[in-house]
């Protein structure tokens, strides 16, 4: 463990933990045999004549196991990673209120203050050797008013 950790941050962790498995394993299996029961019986009283081909429940569990993994994955693939993750994607990537602000720590106390220097760097280097034209000084000074309200906490871009 970091200096700064104890036990309850031990605690936090083993506690975000169990709530990702319940939620990734134990409740999708309570909810796969919830399903499956309820449409077992539903399908039996609704459906006559099929009881007979249903009378053991491993066998409507072991065909319907094969038509969910079947439909799982064609959904899965052809709905979620074709469409809706792009959706999904694009909905954290506008939400992250770091996109047009720059983190703090690293980010802005060292990553930003680099960037500055850079620009400078390389402006008076175009300068010292007269490459340096209009259109790039203003470019210079648009990217570095940019960084500079990045570092003073404010935002740029679409925000």
């Amino acid at each position: 463990m970091m200096k700064n950790e104890g036990i309850g941050h031990w605690v936090g962790r083993r506690f975000w933990e169990s709530r990702q498995f319940y939620s990734a394993y134990i409740a999708l299996f309570i909810s796969v045999t919830n399903w499956i029961t309820i449409q077992y019986r539903l399908f039996l009283e609704s459906v006559p004549g099929l009881d007979s081909f249903f009378s053991n429940i491993w066998v409507f569990v072991a065909i319907a196991a094969v038509l969910f993994t079947i439909v799982s994955i064609l959904g899965g693939h052809y709905i979620h990673r074709k469409r809706q993750f792009r959706i999904e994607q694009s909905l954290a990537t506008e939400e992250n209120p770091y996109l047009y602000k720059a983190a703090p720590g690293k980010e802005r106390d060292l990553m930003i203050p680099m960037a500055v220097l850079q620009l400078d760097t390389l402006e008076e280097l175009l300068r010292s050797n007269n490459a340096l034209t209009e259109e790039k000084k203003k470019q210079f000074q648009e990217f570095r008013e940019g960084l500079l309200k990045l570092k003073q906490g404010q935002s740029v871009g679409r925000m």
